[in-house]
């Protein structure tokens, strides 16, 4: 069904551009194969208004011409049609520095369907970057980008539509669930998290909602709306905290303990605390982001009551913040504990990235534009261009071999053939110009480009006359570029982060080696590694370093503001399977595993699953009379970790949102952990 639903797609474009005065809807029905085998005029008519919407998201514009004036609304007499150039890529030339900035932008997702989406826009910005010296080696810098949140997607396509949508929202600071109708204005991350920008239609003001306390699937609805005039995500993420005063919260240590906190720390007073714990003064940004550093650090880490110089309504508001955490790991872990994971039952990623009949037109239409362009190319490279396998390309083939012109006879359909290992295509000229980017592909490249702003020293020009020109691609005169953005990760680096990055992006160009010092949170120690660094990469908030740990002797990976200190060790070894292993992954954040614990997350923390390349998935149901909590979905993962107290740190920074379901030792650890954290706030939980 798939594959004919694109078959009739495709025909009915190619029906729409190759006839310039175009088709009545009663032509079309007898043009298009598909169209005539219609049950009734009905479901031709629910049909063809599907597959406009379709080109018309694809990026063809279909006019729908009225020839009889004194009856403009009877659609029955338009003729609808697509003008051949409407939709062709506008000229354009991307320079040598902007070409590689997009290259790093379009690769920047981990995300497979947006990643999809940027490298389908770059392909078909290719006419317009030239050739490009072919290198398989990993770029030296590159940052990347993950959504974990399930309404980040249905999110933005309402921004680039124009959609209002509705969603259930999670307040900050309590457990109730409030239903939100929101004219979507823009979306963007700033510090590690998404956030969606709009007017609220039920508070008749423009509100600011993070997409991690979005609990519900996002309705996209059929109304549209237009966003104000010259809005600016950018600015609006800066606004968002640039009103924020700078603000610190007194945390209290047992002497060891904590060391990120510490490291976090603008101030700190050895044994001042009662018991002789020392007395850190934190400075942050967002309360509830400093609740998930605090409550990741688990007992031997408290917030007081009051505080040394600190506002007591702030410091009840952080307190407060990280015994919500607490109670939230309590009470779930206590829910799932034991429960029974029946790994048959498949979760929702057996079906997440089915290909939808918009994505194989898509596909279709590169691959023409390509072998014209290259005709000859070699089966396998061009199935490897496009991501697949030479039995898909050789069916993708024989798809276009059936589709043409309307008549359908020989010399109207497109010619294909392949029988050499070459392929080759002709009669679809119609399809072959290069097109104009739509606003996903468009979108997903901009969300990339935006975030090279991070980078320290990435605010180029180059990186903003990319911007422009892809916003031109897309038909664009900028309102799409100011509808995503992504602000520097930090308004001021931290000079200590800075001299960090600089020595480390220096001995990655020039291959030196560094003897670091580094602190590792699972263990809760400071140790001391010699690396041959290969890569710096971000994930979101935090930038890494990907190097060749000679204690280890393999790749590892290293968060750069968990490094103390880095000095220059001399040369790096000349180590060809280090070269092989960061070409050959993509760069993520992890360590070799050694423990494998059964995870049951609720739809907020799916994307656990991924990040720690989690082995089996299973849908899972919460045991009987417990609850299905606030956000429900749950999945059950079975993952390998390093340590147990990497689980233990995961439970309470994400409290409420991830369980553990076995081996029974670690769910022993686990409720210790919780519990022991969550002891010297007995009085702040009690009923």
């Amino acid at each position: 069904m798939a594959a004919r639903s694109t078959e009739r797609l495709l025909n009915l474009l190619i029906a729409l551009v190759s006839r310039e005065r175009g088709y009545t809807r009663a032509e079309l029905r007898e043009a298009v194969p598909s169209y005539a085998e219609s049950a009734s005029e009905d479901a031709f008519e629910r049909m063809f208004e599907r597959d406009k919407a379709e080109l018309r998201d694809l990026g063809y514009p279909i006019e729908e011409v009225s020839e009889d004036p004194l009856f403009p609304d009877d659609t029955h007499g338009h003729r609808y049609r697509i003008p051949r150039g409407s939709f062709t890529l506008p000229p354009l030339q991307f320079t040598a520095e902007e070409s590689a900035v997009l290259a790093l932008a379009a690769n920047a997702w981990t995300d497979a369907s947006l990643g999809e989406l940027a490298r389908r826009a770059l392909r078909k910005l290719e006419p317009a970057i030239g050739d490009q010296p072919e290198d398989d080696a990993p770029p030296l810098l590159q940052p990347t980008l993950t959504a974990h949140e399930p309404s980040f997607e249905p999110l933005l396509s309402a921004v680039v539509r124009h959609r209002e949508v509705r969603f259930d929202y999670l307040a900050r600071s309590t457990d109730q669930l409030t239903t939100r109708r929101l004219q979507p204005w823009g979306i963007g991350s700033r510090y590690g998290n998404w956030y969606v920008v709009g007017w609220d239609l039920d508070r008749q003001d423009s509100r600011t909602f993070r997409l991690s306390r979005i609990m519900s699937d996002v309705t996209v609805t059929r109304k549209q709306f237009e966003p104000p005039a010259g809005f600016s995500m950018n600015d609006a993420l800066s606004h968002m905290v640039s009103d924020a005063p700078a603000r610190t919260v007194t945390v209290l240590a047992r002497p060891g303990h904590a060391l990120m906190l510490r490291r976090m720390a603008s101030g700190l007073e050895p044994g001042a605390g009662p018991d002789g714990w020392d007395r850190l003064h934190i400075p942050f940004v967002e309360t509830e982001i400093l609740a998930e550093e605090i409550a990741a650090a688990g007992p031997g880490v408290v917030v007081p009551e009051g505080g040394d110089g600190t506002g007591p309504m702030l410091q009840a508001e952080a307190r407060a913040a990280v015994v919500r955490r607490l109670r939230a790991a309590a009470d779930v872990v206590a829910r799932f504990r034991g429960v029974a994971v029946d790994w048959s039952v498949k979760s929702r990623k057996g079906t997440r990235n089915k290909l939808s009949t918009a994505d194989h037109l898509s596909r279709l239409l590169e691959i023409v534009r390509y072998v014209y362009a290259h005709q000859g190319a070699e089966l396998e490279e061009t199935a490897h261009r496009f991501g697949i396998t030479d039995q898909e390309l050789i069916a993708d083939l024989n798809t276009l071999f059936v589709c043409g012109k309307p008549g359908h006879m020989p010399d109207q359909l497109i010619d294909a053939s392949w029988d050499d290992g070459h392929v080759y295509l002709s009669n679809a000229d119609e399809l072959s110009d290069p097109v104009r980017l739509t606003q996903p592909e468009a979108s997903a490249l901009l969300v990339g480009l935006q975030t090279l702003r991070t980078v320290p020293g990435g605010d180029s020009e180059a990186v903003a006359s990319a911007i422009a020109k892809v916003a031109g691609a897309a038909g664009d005169a900028g309102v799409l570029a100011n509808a995503v953005g992504a602000r520097p990760i930090t308004d001021e680096p931290a000079p200590a982060l800075d001299d960090v990055m600089a020595t480390v992006r220096r001995a990655v160009e020039q291959r030196r080696r560094l003897r670091i010092r580094y602190v590792v949170p699972s263990r809760d120690e400071l140790t001391e590694r010699v690396v041959d660094p290969v890569q710096v990469f971000s994930s979101n908030t935090h930038w890494y370093v990907r190097a060749w740990c000679l204690a280890a002797e393999g790749m590892r990976n290293f968060r750069l503001d968990r490094i103390s200190s880095v000095a220059d060790a001399g040369p790096a070894g000349e180590r060809p399977a280090a070269q092989e292993a960061a070409a050959a992954t993509r760069p993520a954040p992890g360590a070799p595993d050694t423990v494998e614990v059964v995870l049951v997350t609720d739809r907020r923390s799916r994307w656990i699953a991924d990040q720690y390349h989690a082995t089996r998935t299973a849908a899972v149901r919460p045991p009987a009379g417990a609850g299905a909590g606030p956000a429900g979905g749950h999945e059950a993962a079975l993952i390998g970790f390093q340590t147990v107290e990497a689980v233990c740190s995961l439970m309470t920074r994400y409290g409420g949102q991830l369980a553990v379901a076995g081996p029974d030792d670690v769910v022993e650890q686990v409720e210790l952990w919780v519990n022991s954290a969550l002891e010297p706030y007995r009085e702040d939980t009690a009923a």
